[in-house]
């Protein structure tokens, strides 16, 4: 019968230690990571939020039109409901 253990120990025994000090840092590395995306996700949310609630009517229809979320028809169409009910 082939006997694979005393292969074994060689690849294990002395491969395994080359990896020992990168270990640690790249679990710290991890949950850096993690925690920074976590917080600044939601730093950057709290932002984007804030921003929003002191835009008026037109002014959120304009941000709209400039991202591409609604056409020059559908944008000039809500700016005169717009205006019109604004008066």
């Amino acid at each position: 019968m082939y006997d694979i253990s005393k292969y074994m120990y060689h690849y294990y025994g002395y491969g395994l230690w080359w990896g020992f000090p990168f270990g640690p840092l790249l679990g710290i590395a991890f949950w850096l990571f993690i925690i920074f995306f976590v917080f600044g996700r939601h730093r950057h949310w709290e932002r984007h939020q804030d921003s929003k609630k002191d835009m008026t009517a037109e002014e959120v229809l304009a941000d709209r039109f400039a991202r591409g979320q609604i056409d020059e028809k559908e944008y000039e169409k809500r700016l005169e409901v717009l205006k019109k009910h604004s008066k």
